[in-house]
């Protein structure tokens, strides 16, 4: 099923204001799944997951609170598969527990795509960058 951009805007509207009445975690995860544009189903992804270590309190913590505020969030992710790193946008929407790990399900701005990441492998939280119109 796909939204149309004002469907999903009005849903938003209303579970933003139903979240503020009831304040339940599922209406807290729908709102941000809304805000980020929708979300992979997680099952299609646990079989290509890499291990992370385990996560810093301090970045899980900063990760925890820009799902619930349905925000942005600038991480440098250690890709452990090749090594790799890179520095990312992304607008997380869910947290798994998988494993034995936790993983973030965000849109990732570099990619334009929706991502999972292994939190362990979020090396660190940066400062947000300014978006191109200036907020």
């Amino acid at each position: 099923m796909e939204l149309t951009e004002r469907e999903r805007a009005r849903l938003r509207e209303l579970v933003e204001a139903a979240r503020r009445e009831g304040d339940e975690a599922v209406l807290a995860s729908l709102a941000a799944k809304l805000a980020a544009g929708g979300g992979p189903s997680f099952a299609k992804y646990s079989e290509l997951l890499e291990p992370g270590a385990e996560a810093e309190p301090g970045v899980l913590d900063a990760i925890r609170a820009a799902v619930e505020a349905g925000g942005r969030l600038a991480i440098r992710y250690v890709a452990r598969s090749t090594g790799e790193t890179t520095e990312r946008v992304v607008r997380p929407f869910n947290i798994h527990f998988y494993d034995g790990r936790e993983y973030l399900e965000a849109y990732c701005e570099l990619r334009q795509a929706d991502r999972v990441f292994a939190v362990g492998s979020i090396d660190t939280i940066l400062p947000l960058p300014e978006r191109e119109d200036g907020t």
